[in-house]
């Protein structure tokens, strides 16, 4: 068969389409680039906010429009979330839940009748032509926790962790493959528990026992952090980069969202995580807008992110998810409200972001370099700096020295030997 593939959502969907891109090229099946020469669409769907899920009903409908001989396969959080509705969209051929997803190359060809033709063929971990540059290694899934916005307990069920043998050697697998960089995923990569082994244990054993030239982590919880994680931010291979999602710098708000900590406690943990790995980006996410938000909260969570100065805040408004205690919650606040929320703290947001862009001029960093777009090759520093240097040669998946020269749209000029 040939496949096309579409991903909508978060690293983890990223890593989990990527795993089923290699099964079933394992199958000796082919991943191909458009829809007009595919036989079967696989939408990795998500819908963390309302917006997401209306996006994969959009990509699941626009299959059929390209290519009327299409099969559409719908798996992800959508399916989960609305699995009636998922079925029963005209374009929808089949549906696979998130707990079978790791089935769901077997369950396409029983369900379509093709018969793996080359079912003993070795998993490639070699770069994919729709992937990232970097490799993507899920090491957990599910959440324990009931924050009162969050639709992903009931979308990806309970926690639960691969193991930690596993898990390193995908990570070696990779990086013989080809892959430079790493990234550990997972819905909260900090609730990692397997037997005896935390977080901790896992990322010392990834860097110990593989080649691997970097690794990133992923959304750590805030409450989660294991203080020892920090000593092995000295091994320069495990990338100054850490994600806390904050969803609001007021206390009163953090309380109906169910997060447990205040904002000072958070601020705190930067602090300290600024202090043990210099040069170390901070990231998050925030959200504006949440039920019962005063003008006089916001401003306290606007300032509290102005303060802080995050290396990237992803600003998103409250999307009220069915079944969720939040969208119970009184107090909605109007949309136009909310709009001009927005705008204020995202500029607060990139305000920051331009700030570590700044602190970083001068220096001289290793930059993984991705793709090539208007002239400029554009690549990452290991904090999550965004870089664009010119050359005449092709340096895709190449990790190269480069002199931050100065700030510009999108990140900072860079200038490699």
């Amino acid at each position: 068969m040939h496949i096309y593939l579409t991903n909508l959502g978060c690293k983890l969907n990223q890593a989990e389409l990527e795993k089923i891109a290699r099964q079933f090229l394992a199958a000796g099946h082919e991943i191909v680039g458009c829809l007009e020469k595919a036989e079967v669409q696989v939408v990795n769907t998500c819908t963390v906010t309302h917006g997401a899920a209306r996006t994969s009903r959009k990509v699941a409908r626009r299959g059929k429009r390209a290519n009327p001989g299409l099969k559409t396969v719908l798996t992800g959080c959508y399916v989960n979330e609305d699995p009636e509705r998922a079925a029963a969209l005209a374009a929808v051929d089949l549906v696979v839940p998130n707990q079978r997803k790791d089935d769901l190359v077997a369950i396409v060809e029983e369900a379509f009748g093709v018969a793996s033709t080359a079912a003993a063929l070795p998993i490639p971990y070699v770069p994919l032509s729709f992937g990232n540059t970097r490799g993507l290694v899920k090491v957990e899934d599910g959440c324990n926790m009931r924050c009162s916005f969050c639709i992903i307990p009931f979308t990806r069920g309970g926690h639960r962790s691969r193991s930690l043998e596993d898990c390193v050697a995908e990570v070696r697998a990779l990086t013989e493959g080809g892959y430079r960089e790493v990234v550990v995923t997972g819905v909260q990569i900090s609730a990692y528990r397997e037997g005896d082994h935390r977080l901790f244990d896992l990322v010392r054993a990834m860097l110990e026992e593989t080649s691997v030239e970097r690794l990133r982590l992923t959304s750590i919880a805030p409450w989660q952090l294991d203080r020892r994680l920090l000593a092995l931010f000295q091994d320069r291979r495990l990338c100054r980069h850490l994600h806390f999602s904050l969803q609001s710098g007021c206390d009163a708000t953090l309380r109906r969202m169910r997060r447990p900590y205040t904002a000072e406690q958070f601020k705190e943990l930067v602090e300290e995580v600024r202090a043990a790995v210099p040069g170390v980006a901070v990231t998050t996410d925030v959200i504006v807008g949440f039920p019962g938000e005063t003008e006089e909260e916001f401003e306290q969570s606007l300032s509290f992110v102005g303060d802080v100065a995050f290396a990237k805040a992803h600003i998103f408004p409250y999307s009220s998810r069915p079944g969720t205690t939040a969208a119970q919650m009184p107090g909605f606040v109007e949309a136009r409200v909310v709009k001009g929320r927005m705008t204020l703290m995202l500029a607060a947001a990139q305000e920051g972001e331009r700030r570590f862009w700044a602190s970083q001029v001068g220096s001289r960093q290793e930059v993984l370099f991705e793709v090539s777009k208007d002239g400029l090759w554009q690549g990452l520093t290991d904090n999550y700096v965004r870089v664009f240097a010119h050359s005449d040669e092709t340096l895709v998946n190449r990790l190269l020295s480069a002199e931050l020269t100065a700030v510009t749209e999108g990140g900072v000029l860079g200038r490699c030997p």
